[in-house]
């Protein structure tokens, strides 16, 4: 995996996403999975920063998401905040048989909210879920972190590829809606714009002629002298 993915100069349905979360967590196997459905059991820890680019149809259009794998050791936790910018979307990711790792995740939490746009969606991802016999953190307890920062839960396996799918296509489906929304709101002021523009009549008022102007006139049309 690199960042050699080749990319349109021009994508109008571009969508740049951020996984973070602790090392260990899967971040790395969750892309594989969803970009090449690949797994791997010993995958390489990620160094620095590398993303990869996948086309889908959301909604009947074609849209290409960009997808960045962020190192979780401490080393590399200074992630550049280049990083975020323009990021419509972030996954925050934790292993469900990990307490450290979903206890750690506000501290990713904060340094998006930091770096990202106001409008960027976030998406809590449990992962791991094969390993539901030594679950350390309750779906309850994590639902309600999600929605206590108006966030969705989906818990995911990478390694049996349970609702991988379903998690990108739910975050890449919320940025889709948003873009929508705003274009169709832009679209109905540009009309009410073009209503009034419509209907704005141009009166002319004529000054009134003096009266020595008037009688003159009237004097020539009657060609009275």
């Amino acid at each position: 995996m690199s960042s050699s993915d080749e990319i349109p100069i021009e994508y109008e349905n571009l969508f740049k996403l951020v996984i973070v979360g602790r090392s260990g967590v899967g971040k790395t196997n969750l892309l594989t999975r969803f970009c090449d459905n690949e797994f791997f059991n010993s995958p390489m820890s990620t160094i620095g920063l590398e993303f990869r680019t996948k086309k889908l149809q959301i909604k009947s259009v074609e849209v290409m998401a960009q997808i960045w794998d962020t190192a979780g050791q401490e080393k590399f936790q200074a992630i550049p905040p280049t990083t975020y910018r323009g990021s419509q979307g972030v996954i925050l990711t934790y292993a469900i048989n990990d307490l450290n790792s979903f206890t750690g995740l506000h501290k990713w939490y904060e340094i998006a909210l930091q770096y990202c746009p106001t409008d960027t969606k976030f998406l809590l991802v449990g992962n791991k879920k094969d390993l539901d016999s030594d679950r350390e953190v309750g779906f309850e307890v994590a639902e309600k972190y999600a929605k206590e920062h108006g966030m969705l839960l989906i818990e995911t396996s990478a390694k049996s590829s349970e609702n991988v799918e379903l998690a990108f296509i739910t975050l890449l489906k919320q940025i889709f809606d948003e873009k929508i929304s705003k274009k169709n709101k832009i679209n109905d002021e540009n009309q009410k714009v073009k209503k009034v523009s419509n209907s704005s009549k141009v009166i002319v008022i004529q000054k009134d002629k003096p009266k020595k102007k008037i009688r003159e006139e009237r004097k020539n049309e009657t060609g009275c002298c």
